[in-house]
């Protein structure tokens, strides 16, 4: 949080020092005439609307952080990950109408529900699904499957897996990818505080995230959060068999 204000504050010095060395030059009389004056009054208006608009979508990212951090408290409820999935598939087909890329979905009916709090799931698979169909630049494949693992000490955890059929991530961008302001799209296209948002809200709910690519292969998301009641390998044993 302390380094999105940081950001912010840096735009908002950045802003004020273009307007001040425009405003110099214009007292000074550094301008060949009027038409000069007016071609660069437009420039420093272009920098700082580009400026204005990042800073907004970092207030935006920040109200959402603090809005998160607010219901730190409350206590989240065991929520079932394929009703989640079905929230953000609704908000996917309305954001890409007519797509021509294949969502694939592996997530049983009947899976083990897992302690989140719900508009954070979703707002945590829909950053990651958006991610991976811009990738795809609308054709494709993007697959979830959800599975059980279990942690050394036992406890049942719920593994999602959010792969894509695109061009991959280099190495060198990999290891930054949940950094804020690492972004590899255009700056017209996202402003590189989305990942880490979801890692902030991952974490919040005592989950975890890695992710794994390679140029070319394709990009693979999975988050591993506890299942509701910690149910130990014998338990789940007993509901594979009768789930």
């Amino acid at each position: 949080m302390l380094n999105l204000q940081h950001n912010v504050v840096n735009i908002l010095y950045a802003i004020k020092g273009m307007i001040e060395a425009h405003m110099s030059r214009f007292e000074e009389g550094r301008f060949s005439g009027r038409d000069e004056a007016l071609s660069r009054s437009r420039e420093v208006m272009k920098r700082v609307y580009a400026q204005a608009e990042l800073a907004l979508l970092i207030t935006k990212k920040i109200s959402l952080a603090m809005s998160a951090s607010n219901n730190r408290n409350e206590p989240a409820h065991p929520i079932s990950i394929r009703k989640a999935w079905d929230a953000v598939r609704k908000m996917l087909g309305e954001t890409y109408p007519g797509n021509r890329f294949e969502i694939i979905n592996h997530i049983p009916h009947e899976f083990p529900r897992i302690f989140c709090h719900r508009n954070d799931l979703v707002e945590i698979l829909y950053c990651l699904a958006d991610n991976a169909i811009q990738a795809l630049e609308g054709k494709g494949k993007l697959i979830i499957r959800a599975s059980l693992g279990f942690r050394s000490e036992g406890e049942a955890i719920a593994n999602i897996v959010l792969a894509d059929t695109g061009p991959g991530i280099p190495e060198e961008t990999l290891t930054r990818l949940f950094e804020p302001f690492m972004t590899t799209k255009s700056l017209d296209k996202g402003n590189g505080l989305g990942l880490c948002l979801v890692k902030g809200l991952v974490r919040k709910n005592g989950g975890s995230i890695s992710v794994s690519s390679f140029r070319g292969s394709g990009t693979t998301f999975t988050l591993a959060f506890p299942v509701a009641g910690g149910r130990s390998p014998k338990e789940m044993k007993d509901y594979a068999m009768t789930g």
